[in-house]
């Protein structure tokens, strides 16, 4: 353990021996500045208690500088001169980071240098430094560590919030010549009024046929919702859903859920790390490659070290370290690897709390309940890098139901293991379920396997709800990619008490095409029916970056259809027109054709359908999707808002260019606004204006900025800015010649005498000033003495105006 002294010591020898010490004057070869490390500006004295051992007597007492290995340690260590040889404390010399035979037990004594196996001293006595040579196995220092910044989570800023009212909407229409239908969904979303956030989302639908009417209305959601960020933690009041593992299910409930929430921190890492540990003899520069890409550069000294890199790879990988020592010598360390979304680093936990009533008929009926409370209650937790354990318990006053499961990761390159047991009691009944998958992936190919079976007596809080469970569920996948060419198999198969089993085949194929073509083939077989060979063929290819045909063959059961189609897509940024033509011949022949335009207040389509063949059809439909938003005492429509967006403010400023990472999203309005949708919520969004491209009569605070909204909430981003008057003001004296340049210029009422100038006359008599005061006195130096000068009204508020003939007398 190294102590220091309360005082600090410069690096120059010269000051260490003058503060310090006496230091000898034994002659020594120099030794060179270490290339690999920079020497700190101060140094720690190692082993503070070497002061109070006693000087054996014919001993002379040295405060040096150390290195050790050439590398710079930034220390100072004590040493006796003693028959010209180098001592020290066994104390100073673990201090140093050194470790011999016999070191833990050798407590304080003295040490003789040249008596430690494989140690190289060279002392400078001119430099009063030593450097030491030692051998890997000598070092003990800890072991040198190196990852990823923990960079603090993007704040919100509380200048940026602002109450407002949300209605998103989204319409769709169609009809025939006998019927009718007209359906709408809209969500309510209010924010900034006191914390968290309100929403209530509802679907209505209305149809006309021959002798019949039917009109409806039904409630989905209504919630409350705070997150608290630096915890990590939402809460939930109203309808909500319940956590789930791989072998549970998600319930729809009305109640409460309190659950942590990664998505408030997205920067933040969830899984392991991959870690890579070496040595180096000398300062060496370590480079670190997976795949081929280099992750990072490191620094690192003499000893061991160890770098944890972000996981850049799903599945198997290979990872190799270049290490380059100030020699120039380079070795390579290869090391197998993999990586998994699906486990959680050591230490951290997932986890959620629910309690309520489940939810019935979601999407038929407002407000159907159970009749009894449910509770639920989901965990994750990473024991260590290798092993994430889970817990699942649920109930109600008839049913309780606990599981648990584990995630391992087999070495660096066995693939991921999934195993769960779980029990439930019903109504006097024990049921058991248990499961187990496997996966592997790497850059070629895919393997995953996952059986999950239930006896007939295992319940869950949903299937006393009237969905009831499989019996049994088999997955099986394998897939191979080729560079351009992507095949896959996989087979299914579920079983439900009182229900024909089921099982399917499946085989696909995709290639990516030369010229950026695309070609896709699929065949699927229910293993359960003998003709049921399900078939289907897909071609397209870009013309342009928003334009592209497309082709596609089907066989199904006997019944066949070609299709083909050219669409052009709408740019999101810009927005714009779009358009879609298909026709389809076969068994079911049909056309279509549809226009669509994207502008700042939403997106409409409209298009017609054909069916052919005997007593065909024709069908018109249109939709529209978008928002209302009032904000800031403005009513504005714009596209409609699944997560987050800001108000982007000029201050009342019109026309200025608006980029969302430097990409023009538009330009403000008559009062100097603008909506930006599509930002990412608890993230840094680039919100900037080209100063090249903004009205030149303005001044700008400043041009850019990182927008953080809350999920699914506005924001108010503003740009400080004001409108600029300029003049330019061609000054002449009494005689009509211009005034001489660099001629200092003060406000009549300012004190030439104390106050700086206010700016200087230019060339030719030209003067420029900023947003002067009305009607403007001048005071401008003129060989030794002033004159003055009154400034014309001007009727413009903003701009550049010209003034010439203004005489200074």
């Amino acid at each position: 353990m190294r102590a220091t002294r309360p005082c600090r010591w410069t690096a120059l020898a010269a000051s260490v021996a003058a503060a310090c010490a006496p230091f000898g004057s034994l002659a020594a070869p120099a030794v060179p500045a270490s290339p690999g490390l920079s020497s700190p500006s101060t140094l720690d004295l190692v082993d503070a208690e070497d002061d109070r051992l006693p000087v054996p007597a014919g001993a002379e007492e040295l405060y040096l500088e150390v290195s050790l290995n050439q590398s710079v340690t930034g220390q100072l260590a004590r040493f006796l001169m003693l028959d010209g040889r180098l001592h020290a404390s066994a104390a100073t010399l673990r201090g140093l980071g050194l470790q011999w035979p016999g070191s833990d037990d050798a407590g304080s004594r003295l040490v003789a240098l040249d008596t430690i196996p494989g140690l190289q001293a060279r002392y400078d006595a001119g430099r009063q430094h030593l450097a030491l040579t030692v051998p890997l196995e000598a070092l003990s220092a800890e072991r040198e560590h190196f990852g990823p910044s923990a960079a603090p989570p993007p704040r919100v800023d509380p200048a940026s919030r602002a109450p407002g009212l949300l209605l998103n909407y989204d319409l769709y229409a169609q009809g025939d010549g006998d019927h009718r239908s007209v359906s709408g969904w809209h969500e309510l979303r209010l924010f900034g009024f006191g914390p968290g956030l309100w929403s209530n989302s509802v679907v209505s639908r209305a149809t006309r046929s021959p002798g019949k009417d039917d009109n409806d209305t039904v409630r989905l959601d209504t919630a409350w919702r705070l997150d608290l960020q630096d915890s990590m933690v939402s809460v939930i009041a109203g309808d909500t859903y319940t956590g789930a593992l791989q072998w549970t299910r998600p319930t729809r409930i009305g109640g409460v859920r309190i659950a942590r929430d990664f998505a408030l921190q997205p920067y933040r890492v969830t899984t392991p790390l991959a870690s890579f540990a070496g040595e180096a003899a000398l300062p060496s520069t370590v480079d670190l490659f997976i795949d081929g890409i280099r992750q990072s550069s490191q620094q690192v000294r003499p000893g061991q070290f160890q770098i944890d890199s972000l996981p850049r790879v799903s599945g198997a990988g290979q990872a190799q370290m270049v290490i380059t020592d100030i020699n120039g010598q380079s070795r390579v360390v290869d090391f197998s690897l993999y990586s998994s979304a699906e486990l959680l680093q050591a230490g951290l936990s997932d986890w959620s709390l629910e309690a309520g009533l489940v939810r019935r008929d979601y999407g038929l009926r407002s407000f159907a309940y159970a009749d009894e409370p449910m509770a639920s209650a989901t965990l994750r937790h990473g024991v260590n890098d290798l092993l994430t354990v889970e817990a699942h318990a649920e109930g109600t006053a008839e049913l309780a139901m606990a599981g648990a499961g584990a995630q391992v990761m087999l070495g660096r390159r066995g693939g991921v293991l999934d195993l769960s047991l779980a029990g439930s009691r019903h109504e006097g009944r024990a049921g058991r379920q248990y499961g187990g998958g496997w996966q592997w992936a790497s850059p070629r190919f895919n393997l995953a396997l996952s059986s999950l079976r239930r006896d007939a007596a295992f319940a869950d809080v949903a299937s006393l709800e009237d969905s009831p469970l499989a019996r049994r569920s088999d997955r099986a996948f394998a897939g191979v990619s080729l560079g351009r060419v992507q095949l896959g198999a996989s087979y299914l198969r579920q079983d439900r008490a009182q229900q024909p089993r089921a099982r399917y085949a499946n085989l696909s194929l995709s290639w990516q095409l030369p010229r950026a073509g695309y070609l896709s083939f699929n065949l699927n077989r229910d293993l359960e029916r003998e003709d049921s060979v399900h078939a289907y063929l897909y071609w397209s290819m870009p013309l342009d970056r928003r334009t592209s045909v497309s082709a596609s063959a089907r066989h199904a059961s006997g019944t066949d259809g070609l299709t083909v189609e050219a669409n052009r897509s709408v740019d999101y940024d810009r927005g714009g027109w779009g358009w879609r033509a298909q026709a389809s011949a076969g068994d079911a022949a049909s056309a279509q054709a549809e226009i669509n335009r994207l502008g700042a207040h939403g997106e409409w389509a409209a298009g017609v359908h054909h069916t052919g063949g005997e007593g065909g059809r024709n069908t018109g439909y249109a939709s529209a999707s978008g928002s209302v938003l009032l904000m800031q005492g403005h009513l504005f429509g714009m596209r409609r808002v699944d997560d987050a967006f800001a108000l982007v403010s000029t201050d009342g400023i019109a026309d200025v260019p608006i980029l969302l990472e430097n990409r023009l999203v538009g330009r403000t309005d008559a009062h100097g606004l603008l909506l930006v949708s599509r930002l990412n919520a608890w993230q840094n969004n680039r919100l900037s204006i080209d100063p090249l491209q903004a009205p030149a009569d303005v001044s700008l605070d400043r041009t850019e900025l990182l927008a953080v909204p809350e999920s699914r909430s506005g924001m108010l981003a503003r740009f400080p800015m004001r409108p600029v008057l300029s003049l330019q003001v061609g000054l002449t004296g009494a005689d009509g010649r211009p005034l001489a340049a660099g001629s200092p210029v003060w406000l009549h009422d300012a004190d030439p005498a104390s106050a700086p100038p206010l700016t200087v006359v230019g060339y030719d008599g030209l003067l420029y000033l900023e947003d002067p005061p009305a009607d403007a006195r001048l005071r401008i130096g003129q060989n030794g003495g002033f004159c003055e000068a009154a400034l014309p009204s001007v009727s413009a508020e903003r701009g550049l105006v010209e003034l010439q003939g203004v005489v200074c007398r």
